[in-house]
């Protein structure tokens, strides 16, 4: 065998390879559970998610993968002033006086 060459086996320990869809990204999830939380890194594993079918499953910690994203929070919408919103279904005339 010639220094190049290495068993078909060794990628299993280099690269993620979706069983479901083929793909070759995956991102890091979240541990769901004890078993997650505190076996999984005790056996050198870790739950990442595929990037394309979202299929879910442990892989060895050698296995680079990327990041999640944190999740992009919402800006609350303040209210003006006096809890209503303008324009409520109460007509207004030229000089901001109400008018029926």
């Amino acid at each position: 065998m010639t220094p190049l060459a290495r068993p078909s086996w060794s990628g299993f320990f280099e690269e993620f390879y979706c069983r479901e869809c083929g793909g070759q990204e995956a991102y890091r999830s979240r541990p769901r559970n004890f078993f997650e939380r505190h076996v999984l890194p005790f056996l050198l594993l870790q739950a990442v998610r595929c990037e394309r079918c979202c299929h879910r499953v442990y892989v060895l910690r050698t296995i680079p993968v990327l990041e999640r994203l944190p999740p992009e929070r919402k800006q609350p919408q303040s209210e003006p002033d006096g809890g209503s919103r303008p324009n409520s279904g109460v007509a207004q005339g030229v000089d901001g006086d109400y008018t029926d």
